[in-house]
């Protein structure tokens, strides 16, 4: 989406120097036309373009389509070292979880059918770790919060569109925002999880094999 908004840019520059130019040719009705197609080019490019940055950040969304593996390494009692690999970017980003169970989830975006037509596809972005203690949750009073230990995990860039529509903005005409939730898994150690998206709505987690070395065989 950045070409285009260069080439809104570009045009808003050359109307602005067009304007000048007819100033000084004392042609006052023109200088006001260039003028405005100049200030409407850089409103337009003022508006979009914090957009365009946020929406770099987030991946295109497919049926079943991985995206982050979780390994967990016990660091202590009721405590987690987790690996969390990005796919297909294969970034990684280490965290320390108290507890004995973790939750993954993401937010998307859904088009409008208006939308979609200008080529523009559902995009997802991972969103929040989250750990916490099953027993405390299975205690906690209906209606409470067991209080899980969250970290975030969007890298919100220029304007934030998801939150935006999730506050009823008038980006609300265009898309619609998603909340992609995955279930409570429980953490042991040098376990290993794949993580896909099912559908728009709900992540599946999958629990991976355990290295060779870990489980007692041999490669000979």
């Amino acid at each position: 989406m950045s070409a285009p908004l260069l080439v809104l840019a570009g045009f808003a520059l050359v109307a602005a120097l067009l304007a000048w130019s007819r100033w000084l040719a004392g042609r006052r009705w023109a200088t006001a036309g260039n003028l405005l197609l100049a200030l409407v080019a850089i409103s337009m490019v003022g508006t979009v373009w914090p957009i365009a940055g946020d929406l770099a950040t987030y991946q295109p969304m497919r049926a079943n389509q991985a995206v982050a593996e979780m390994f967990f390494e016990q660091a202590g009692a009721r405590r987690y070292r987790a690996t969390l690999t990005r796919l297909p970017s294969g970034r990684m980003q280490v965290f320390e979880l108290e507890g004995d169970e973790w939750r993954l989830g993401a937010r998307g975006l859904d088009w409008t059918p208006r939308a979609a037509a200008l080529g523009l596809e559902p995009v997802y972005q991972l969103d929040i770790l989250e750990a916490r203690s099953a027993a405390a949750a299975a205690a906690a009073e209906p209606g409470s919060i067991a209080g899980p230990t969250r970290f975030t995990l969007h890298e919100a860039q220029g304007s934030d569109l998801w939150a935006r529509l999730e506050a009823g903005s008038r980006w609300s005409a265009a898309a619609k925002a998603l909340k992609i939730e995955g279930p409570w898994q429980p953490m042991d150690h040098r376990q290993r999880f794949n993580i896909r998206l099912d559908g728009t709505a709900a992540l599946a987690v999958v629990p991976g094999r355990p290295p060779f070395a870990e489980s007692g065989t041999s490669t000979r």
